[in-house]
């Protein structure tokens, strides 16, 4: 909020009367996007299986929007880096573009006057474009070296099922970059959306349904001290504990590893 906000007595957007649900969010790492954008469709279409025609209880699809399958946000629900970029400056900055020219509301009511004297767009097409170039050439974070538990652990995640969704690599199709082209990006996700039960559910967006999910990248993973799309876990074991639906199983397995092999499994993860 700023200080003209302020005077006018506005600290913060109050919920309207009525509000069905609330979803609440963490800002992404943004590593390695440049790569998840340039994954080919066809790459992502090879592990959907929306009718769980396998019968591995994991019935991944992808978020088809009007630009094309959707690899960004948490709901997967923005398709390409320019509309992710230019729809955070408004959404999460309250910043207008040329794309976005419009200020955000408060409560469904216009600003008041005075608040906001800055005149439209707040961000020139240059300041954008760099924004967007600056996202899309952060590269993901090399793995570290995790010795051989860390190898063993690998191997525990796919034995209990855990890169059924995460992934270990997509390929990216053909570039104009050369940077960008015909890579293998290790991003440990599938970039479809799953099911992940009731209890992780909150809203709807695009066409995601309130209890589905992207698969979330783990790319720079040991960076992160905060866990799952709303922060509500503080370790990596409570975030793999709270999955369900799709998850069920996988999580069930976890639960049942060895002290050994659960080690494994977190000393791998914690290299990524």
């Amino acid at each position: 909020m700023t200080p003209l906000l302020r005077e006018a007595g506005i600290t913060k957007e109050p919920l309207p009367p009525g509000v069905t649900g609330v979803g609440l969010r963490t800002t992404p790492d943004l590593f390695g996007f440049g790569l998840l954008e340039a994954v080919a469709e066809h790459e992502i279409l090879r592990h959907a299986d929306p009718d769980d025609r396998d019968h591995d209880g994991i019935s991944g699809r992808p978020h088809w929007t009007d630009d094309g399958i959707g690899r960004f946000g948490r709901k997967g629900q923005v398709s390409n880096l320019t509309d992710f970029i230019t729809d955070a400056w408004i959404y999460e900055q309250g910043i207008t573009s040329e794309a976005e020219p419009d200020e955000q509301t408060i409560a469904g009511e216009p600003l008041p006057d005075g608040v906001d004297p800055t005149l439209d767009p707040e961000i020139s097409e240059e300041d954008l474009e760099a924004s967007i170039r600056f996202v899309q050439f952060l590269a993901p974070p090399s793995r570290v070296h995790g010795g051989m538990n860390a190898v063993r652990g690998a191997r525990v995640f796919s034995e209990i099922g855990c890169a059924s969704c995460h992934v270990p690599a997509l390929r990216t199709d053909r570039h104009p970059i050369r940077a960008m082209s015909r890579k293998k990006v290790f991003a440990y996700t599938d970039l479809l959306l799953h099911d992940m039960g009731e209890e992780l559910s909150d809203i709807c967006n695009g066409e995601a349904l309130p209890s589905e999910f992207r698969t979330e990248p783990l790319m720079g993973l040991r960076f992160s001290t905060i866990y799952m799309h709303d922060g509500r876990a503080t370790t990596i074991e409570q975030a793999i504990e709270m999955h369900g639906g799709e998850a069920t199983g996988s999580r069930d397995r976890f639960l049942e590893l060895s002290h050994r092999k659960r080690s494994q499994l977190l000393r791998f993860l914690e290299t990524l």
